[in-house]
């Protein structure tokens, strides 16, 4: 039976404070076929370029996750992704081209090396929590949009492919040559938006130009553009822009609370509402617009409604401190001081518990690096008690009881407190299914990647522990499934390769399977992959070959009680 892979699966949350800055350097692979008769080698470069750089960001974003001094301790998982798109810098990009001889045309692959300097990162944190909200929905809608791209130019590829005429083929060519600008543009937004991270307003609003060039149906691109221009007081050309951004998209909020803010900064508060009005019909779940508009309402002195927009926004975003604080003054404007004070105290306490459970978080951390886990626990136990509102300090301690104490149990009950704190986070919910599928509570774990996957749908772990997870119950198919994508997602690890073979082993395609082991090993020559190939041999029927991997896998430590 293959090795159960829960340890590979786990991540480390536990935080580490940023005490001297350092630099991370992340590794990012990926291809693109090219149809050679049609496509532009230097077009087709960048779109495996940027394909490698998704794969990228995906791990830098477990190393911003467990980053110090986050915006409250309290970061969705969109404005991670934005946080590693906007830090990370691009070092080295290697491609091999392959010429392909069953089809037209030719592989390029793909290789990127990118730094995160610990400096960015806690600089980019340092933003206002609307700014980073702000880029977060702006990094989403990116990430959409080039989802969106891929399938579109894959298709037309393939309809190139079978076009039965000369004319067809030449319209669909056409076809082609406008998707590269669509992409081509979406580049210079995400090169724009580094800029605008950084605080150039003026080179990015250039950028954002160029973006509208290639491509002036794209939307985000005046959105953004709109901002770099409040940025630089350049209103009127501000305004133009949002607009322009809300006839391409009249579902999106974005451009209504940038003109809102736009109102707000010339302190016309009563256009500002109807704008922000306008960005809550849309998207009643975005506390900034809520909190904005409770803002705009204080200043014309309008308490009691104010005061229902910063309940609202707080409702939506429990620990969102820029809100009590609003609130807090306008309870003091109407003269109700115990109110005013209570909303001041929770936001002090809510900064507070960010930085006192810092601390111990740290000084936890480098405990448990030393093989003290008796004592990095009791430093988390004094932790949740001075820190009840810190779910990093409860993730963390059931990080401890799941990794080292293998108390399931307690682990869980804190990945409860975790959530309960704050469920928008997908990993509390993959590290609570690691310890469900380690009490065999197969079903529960199922659960949990789910949500994890809802939150997330890029979460390349989930889907791999989901598929495990199915393993387990001889749901074969489902199995697969979820390790298909896995893969898709990120293709170079060994442990989801031999997650889709034990998938492939349920289902008897055992050729399949020993291909997927066959590369795992090749990928990481680890002892429990040597033993699991081994199994399949002996299923197989392979004895000699069997025998071999069972000696391998012990000389390099693994037997079937490891």
């Amino acid at each position: 039976m293959i090795k159960n892979i829960f340890i590979a699966l786990m991540i480390n949350f536990l935080v580490t404070s940023n005490v001297n800055a350092a630099v991370e350097t992340y590794e990012g692979t990926d291809e693109y076929y090219v149809l050679g008769a049609v496509e532009n080698i230097n077009v087709a470069r960048e779109r495996a370029k940027e394909r490698a750089l998704r794969d990228a960001r995906e791990k830098a974003g477990v190393y911003i996750h467990s980053f110090s001094r986050v915006n409250n301790m309290k970061m969705l998982e969109e404005e991670i992704i934005s946080v590693a798109s906007g830090v990370l810098r691009v070092v080295e990009t290697a491609y091999e081209v392959v010429q392909l001889t069953d089809m037209d045309g030719y592989l390029i692959r793909a290789k990127v090396k990118a730094d995160i300097d610990s400096d960015d990162v806690e600089k980019f944190l340092q933003k206002d929590a609307e700014e980073i909200s702000k880029v977060a929905a702006h990094e989403t809608f990116l990430r959409v949009q080039e989802e969106d791209e891929d399938q579109k130019i894959e298709t037309l590829k393939r309809e190139y492919r079978q076009a039965k005429t000369p004319e067809e083929k030449e319209i669909i060519a056409k076809q082609i040559v406008e998707e590269d600008k669509v992409f081509l543009s979406n580049l210079k937004l995400r090169e724009g938006n580094k800029y605008r991270d950084d605080g150039n307003h003026k080179q990015a609003a250039k950028l954002f130009g160029e973006a509208i060039e290639l491509n002036p149906e794209n939307a985000m691109a005046w959105n953004n553009r709109g901002w770099a221009y409040i940025e630089q007081k350049k209103y009127k050309q501000a305004i133009a822009d949002f607009d322009r951004a809300a006839q391409l998209n009249p579902n999106s909020e974005l451009p209504y609370l940038g003109r809102g803010w736009l109102y707000h900064q010339t302190k016309e508060y009563a256009l500002a509402i109807n704008e922000y009005n306008k960005a809550i019909e849309l998207n009643p779940k975005y506390a900034n617009a809520w909190n904005n508009r409770g803002a705009a309402k204080s200043w014309l002195n309008q308490m009691p409604a104010a005061i229902k927009d910063y309940d609202k926004a707080i409702e939506l975003k429990p620990n969102y401190v820029k809100a009590y604080e609003n609130r807090g003054k306008a309870w003091r404007a109407l003269g109700n001081t115990e109110k005013a004070n209570a909303d001041f105290k929770y936001a002090s306490k809510l900064t507070r518990s960010h930085e006192g459970g810092d601390k111990f978080i740290e000084e936890a951390l480098s405990l448990s690096d030393n093989g003290k886990y008796d004592e990095a626990l009791e430093l988390l136990n004094q932790a949740a008690e001075l820190f009840p509102d810190n779910q990093y300090v409860f993730v963390n301690r059931g990080n401890v009881y799941n990794n080292y104490f293998r108390d399931y149990e307690a682990a869980i009950a804190d990945y409860n407190k975790t959530i309960e704190i704050n469920d928008k986070f997908s990993w509390p919910y993959l590290n609570r299914a690691i310890a469900y599928g380690r009490l065999k509570r197969w079903e529960e774990a199922i659960a949990d990647y789910g949500r994890a996957i809802e939150l997330d749908k890029n979460y390349a772990s989930a889907y791999n522990g989901r598929a495990w997870s199915y393993c387990q119950i001889n749901n074969f198919e489902a199995a697969l499934v979820d390790a298909q994508k896995a893969l898709k997602l990120k293709p170079n690890e060994a442990n989801f390769f031999d997650t889709r073979a034990g998938a492939y082993i349920g289902l008897k395609r055992y050729k399949e399977a020993l291909d997927d082991l066959n590369t795992a090993i090749k990928l990481s020559p680890e002892g429990w992959l040597y033993y699991n190939r081994a199994k399949l041999y002996k299923l197989m029927g392979e004895e000699d070959k069997a025998k071999a991997d069972f000696a391998k896998a012990k000389k390099l430590g693994y037997s079937d009680t490891a």
